[in-house]
């Protein structure tokens, strides 16, 4: 029974939603049966539009995200540690796994007891995207080309933004003030935080399914064409003629001593130059790269089509382990990664704690239902949502479930964290808030 101690707020429409992640899941049903039903077409947008000519300095030299407190991480996509860092504060979720390491991770645990805080609604419409959350203020945009900005105290609305004929699929990053989002109409908007305006549009004529990574001033999208795109974050024109592979790109790109990881369908992890887009080096990883990898210190961790996880270090670039066997159908999403353990959701429903080093199994507990929403490790926690509606929270020192809620819905989006708190939005159009009680 859903428990509610905060409000619920009617915004927007739509009544069906997808799961996707990685080159197994096949998006182009879903955007044929939208085609079917509303013309996509439209005017052109060009590259770099600005609506009002507003300057922005871009990121700092200095680029950081932290980790419980203010510390400083990385960034990856395939995801990896970065030697330029960004500060923000200890309570932001800025990016779609936290951090620009893609961890999924904080340090700061959430409260022992756990209830439902507030409830937001998307009328007839679904949420896929993972939301960001900055300054208090959660951003996530539905399946039907709304985005919502909520504040995380209490769930009320601060302003909802209406994009016609398209729907926001992917999470999006906030950095200084602006929002970065894209449509699975290949559309990439730049937006004030603060009330929503577009500041400029690009159209990449491609779908686009990965949430985008910022980077001293760039823009960094991979695309379902197997294009690298690198805009401008001022304007929004492209830095360099997009690097690209005759599979598509479904993961997160990330950046390292100015070199872009990216993992690709081609079966191959790319390392790409950040300031040219030249190939530098690439490694064979035995299949289409699948769901988005996560980086503690020198080591990367992602999946490949069919179930298998990798660990391998980044420099030199080699393979480290394995965990599972191709073949056997078990579809792996991002994982969550601390220095001590990954954890990580299959779909042969269970839920997974390995060892970093070896990749040996820690612990494995069997859940009622799928987890395509990646999980989250907050603290001592690690926390997650299922195709059937179940939001779950179990030890990291053994996997043991300390808590539970049944609320419906189906769950591909992954959770946020920020101040103790944790945000996820289901198909249905619901946006949880879990907190203390």
């Amino acid at each position: 029974m859903l428990r509610s101690s905060g409000p619920a707020h009617s915004i927007r429409s739509r009544s069906q939603s997808t799961a996707f992640g990685g080159c197994m899941n096949k998006h182009s049903e879903y955007v044929v049966a939208r085609q079917k039903t509303s013309s996509l077409a439209g005017p052109p947008r060009g590259p770099g539009k600005s609506a009002d000519g507003v300057a922005w300095q871009g990121l700092p030299d200095r680029v950081a995200v932290r980790l419980g407190r203010c510390v400083t991480l990385a960034s990856v996509s395939v995801v990896v540690l970065l030697t330029n860092t960004l500060t923000l504060c200890a309570a932001d979720w800025p990016l779609v796994r936290g951090d620009a390491a893609a961890t999924g991770a904080v340090a700061e645990p959430l409260p022992q007891s756990l209830d439902i805080l507030w409830t937001y609604q998307a009328v007839d419409s679904g949420f896929e995207a993972t939301a960001s959350i900055v300054a208090g203020i959660v951003y996530v945009g539905d399946a039907d080309g709304t985005f919502h900005a909520v504040k995380l105290a209490d769930g009320s609305p601060v302003w909802t933004k209406k994009f016609e004929e398209t729907g926001f699929v992917a999470g999006s990053a906030v950095v200084d003030g602006r929002i970065y989002c894209v449509d699975y109409n290949g559309i990439v908007r730049c937006l004030k935080a603060e009330n929503g305006e577009t500041i400029w549009e690009f159209n990449t004529d491609t779908s686009l399914y990965a949430a985008p990574n910022v980077y001293n001033g760039i823009v960094l999208l991979a695309a379902d064409s197997g294009q690298l795109f690198a805009l401008d974050a001022v304007t929004g024109e492209k830095k360099w003629e997009p690097f690209t592979i005759d599979q598509p790109l479904r993961c997160w790109p990330t950046v390292v001593s100015e070199r872009v990881l990216i993992a690709g369908c081609d079966g191959k992890l790319h390392l790409v130059d950040v300031n040219t887009g030249m190939d530098v080096e690439s490694i064979d990883i035995g299949g289409p790269a699948d769901g988005m990898p996560a980086v503690i210190g020198d080591r990367v961790f992602f999946c490949t089509a069919g179930g298998v996880f990798h660990g391998m270090t980044i420099k030199p670039l080699e393979a480290l382990w394995q965990f599972g066997h191709r073949g056997q159908g078990e579809e792996i999403h991002a994982a969550a990664a601390t220095e001590t353990a990954i954890v990580l959701g299959t779909h042969d429903k269970r839920m997974v704690a390995l060892k970093p080093a070896t990749g040996e199994v820690i612990w494995s507990v069997p859940l009622k239902s799928r987890a395509e929403s990646s999980p989250v490790i907050a603290g001592n926690l690690a926390l997650f949502g299922t195709v059937r509606g179940r939001l779950q929270a179990v030890e990291m020192a053994d996997g043991k479930e300390v808590w539970n809620e049944e609320v419906g819905g189906r769950f591909t989006a992954s959770p946020a964290l920020s101040d103790g708190r944790l945000v996820i939005g289901n198909d249905d159009g619901t946006l949880y808030c879990v907190g203390g009680k």
